[in-house]
């Protein structure tokens, strides 16, 4: 029953004398009641759940919450049934009847509600933070057997200077679960997503554009090198075979050259060395720009290019470590 029924003519007259606004609030809270234990009777616990919630929002009541605890374990939120009914067995007068109905429902389900440990990992900052949701659980909370209700539960660490990370267990029936928890990294505001071990390892790390957009640059950067380079090659080439020319008509059939000939033949071994490095440096630039354009939105990698003189001309590296 939701409400008492007493027939002394002073409660009567006090119950007359109330004002017209908790009448009206009363008789939501009544019609409120009636309809979620029409919807208990047609198993729809949730909509009856929320109505009992709403009811004894408008007008507290222990019957209100009484059938509200019956309707919680109904559906399965078992720790949230066992805290109405220790609080109805609680706030009953003594000698009511219900109390001993109250007592032997929370027993029963005690055993049954799932209870969680939340311990900061080793290394953990001290000053660290956990919410479930929206409730922020304090440092007292922490190494102590949380009830809970059985299902997926999310819960979010943070520190000051560190970025958040978010924790995901899933909880049954009866288990005594513990989870280690810390703060994600230094300077970083991504949060970072993990299960427990025991239950499939994840932790989402955030793609990181910058890096893409450099790696592109840079491929841009040895393409613009490789196409400088051709072109070295190829006018160096063309310079390689006028001082040929020079060569040939400064020097007889017994290959004694004039010193505009000598000149000539030294001015292009030289143009011919430089010509060889520009190819070379423009395919391998070219060929380098491409493949870090096109793989710039890939994994994480470390590239490291640089030019360095040889014997026969310039060397051109590009290092990349996956």
């Amino acid at each position: 029953m939701r409400r008492f029924t007493v027939s002394l003519p002073l409660v009567v007259a006090t119950l007359l004398y109330s004002s017209r606004g908790h009448t009206q609030e009363a008789a939501a809270a009544e019609a409120l009641f009636d309809s979620g234990r029409a919807a208990i009777a047609n198993g729809d616990f949730s909509r009856a759940c929320e109505q009992f919630r709403e009811s004894g929002r408008l007008d507290p009541a222990v019957g209100t919450d009484f059938n509200l605890a019956d309707c919680e374990e109904k559906r399965g939120r078992l720790a949230t049934a066992w805290e109405l009914f220790v609080s109805v067995e609680q706030r009953l007068p003594p000698g009511d009847e219900r109390i001993d109905v109250a007592e032997r429902r929370a027993q029963a389900l005690e055993a049954r509600v799932p209870k969680l440990t939340l311990r900061l990992a080793p290394g953990a900052p001290l000053d660290s933070t956990v919410r479930d949701g929206k409730v922020a659980l304090g440092a007292a909370t922490l190494g102590v057997a949380l009830p809970l209700d059985p299902g997926r539960h999310e819960f979010v660490v943070s520190a000051p200077g560190r970025a958040p990370r978010r924790f995901e267990i899933t909880l049954a029936e009866g288990d005594a679960r513990v989870l280690d928890v810390t703060p994600g990294a230094l300077a970083n505001s991504a949060i970072v997503s993990e299960s427990p071990p025991d239950a499939r390892d994840a932790a989402s790390i955030p793609h990181d554009s910058s890096r893409h957009s450099s790696t592109r640059t840079l491929g841009f950067v040895l393409g613009g090198v490789g196409v400088a380079g051709l072109g070295a090659g190829a006018v160096t080439g063309l310079m390689v075979l006028g001082k040929k020319s020079t060569l040939d008509a400064s020097c007889d059939a017994r290959k004694v050259c004039s010193q505009a000939g000598v000149d000539a033949a030294q001015s292009g071994r030289t143009l011919e060395i430089v010509s060889t490095v520009g190819w070379i440096v423009g395919a391998v630039g070219l060929g380098a720009g491409a493949y870090f354009v096109l793989t710039s939105g890939t994994g994480e990698a470390r590239t490291v290019a640089g030019i360095a003189p040889i014997p026969a001309g310039a060397q051109l590296s590009v290092t990349r470590n996956f």
